[in-house]
């Protein structure tokens, strides 16, 4: 099969890999119909070779598609199923599972970034292929709605499992009522899904923050009241604070969580808001600070984390199904899973018009 591997940094290759096989009772093998590239993705694609990341491993933790065979323990799934995989494979009945804890981190790593490199251990391999092994099954994968599984639906379904989800999780762990305010810190993928979100949650204004005009338009197109593009921290807190009143944003969903953006989201929070992190710059040694004497006096809640995937997935394919919500304008492009290269290359350098790459195994 064709399978996009990692070999040094900036050096992506679509290569021909051993076709998986069931070997556990509680796996399940899937045909890949559609996958796609994560600004995530690109940490590796930048700086793998200092993170230490596996060369030769294969890349990629969001796709969905049709299961081809399970294990002998799988009774939830059938050959012929339409499933999304959540990127990080969960068993769906330890104690953490059980809690509603489901990314616990201690399973069998994380799909696309090897053995070695996930800090809990593993060694699941990625989905940017044209068959995935899928461990724990039956936490790890969800039924598409009937409604929704047709191919159409494809790109709007495939951002449930990671972008749409993520921002979800920003908004939910934020605790975001209806009739609040909304700053969103970023214009990527998971920025889009966080605006998506929140206008679903009922957000009266949606501000999104970002440095790129056609990302801000698809922003605009996807429920943001009001899009700053701006680099400037003292001219975005003016901006915000005029659309509040002079309060500050009841929540600050912060989707790049470095340093910088993480002393705007304390600036631009009102008095009891919260600040949801849900960002990866950490994992590339830009670690956020946080004014603790600020957050003290003014009653901050800092939250955020990796998104629970399987507690939202079902819910969220179920508004897509439902036309109640529609992520799928986050992916500007969709190509060949031979070309994942030039995918990589595109988001990278910020292509004009490119927000996220859809890669399409059968094509």
């Amino acid at each position: 099969m064709k399978a996009t591997c990692f070999f040094g940094n900036h050096d992506i290759r679509v290569e021909e890999m051993p076709e998986p096989t069931i070997e556990q009772p509680t796996d399940a093998l899937v045909r890949v119909t559609l996958g796609s590239i994560c600004g995530s993705d690109l940490h590796y694609y930048h700086s793998g070779d200092e993170l230490g990341f596996p060369p030769g491993v294969r890349t990629g933790h969001e796709c969905l598609g049709t299961i081809e065979a399970v294990g002998a323990e799988v009774t939830e799934f059938v050959a012929g199923d339409r499933v999304l995989v959540f990127p990080l494979p969960v068993d769906g009945t330890c104690r953490y599972c059980r809690d509603g804890a489901w990314p616990c981190v201690v399973g069998p790593g994380a799909f696309g970034y090897g053995p070695g490199f996930w800090p809990y251990g593993g060694d699941v391999q990625g989905c940017q292929s044209e068959f995935l092994r899928v461990p724990y099954a039956r936490g790890t994968l969800t039924r598409m709605p009937e409604a929704a599984s047709g191919p159409e639906h494809e790109h709007a379904l495939l951002t449930c499992i990671d972008n749409l989800a993520t921002g979800w999780h920003g908004v939910v762990t934020a605790n975001l009522a209806p009739g609040e305010n909304v700053l969103v810190i970023g214009d990527g993928g998971v920025g889009l899904g966080s605006v998506a979100s929140a206008r679903a949650k009922g957000a009266e204004q949606v501000i999104c923050l970002g440095h790129h005009a056609d990302r801000l338009a698809i922003a605009a197109g996807m429920g943001a009241t009001e899009t700053v593009e701006s680099r400037d921290p003292d001219e975005v807190r003016s901006r915000v604070m005029e659309l509040t009143d002079g309060e500050g944003v009841h929540v600050v969903v912060q989707t790049i969580s470095g340093a910088d953006t993480m002393a705007l989201s304390q600036a631009c929070a009102r008095h009891c808001g919260a600040v949801s992190c849900i960002g990866m710059e950490q994992f590339v040694g830009r670690i956020p600070g946080v004014d603790w004497v600020d957050q003290f006096l003014r009653n901050i809640t800092i939250t955020g984390g990796i998104q629970p995937g399987p507690v939202y997935v079902a819910e969220l394919a179920d508004l897509v199904a439902r036309g109640a919500i529609d992520p799928s304008p986050m992916f500007t492009h969709t190509l060949p899973l031979a070309d994942a290269a030039e995918g990589y290359r595109m988001m990278a350098e910020r292509d004009p018009g490119v927000v996220k790459v859809a890669l399409a195994p059968g094509s």
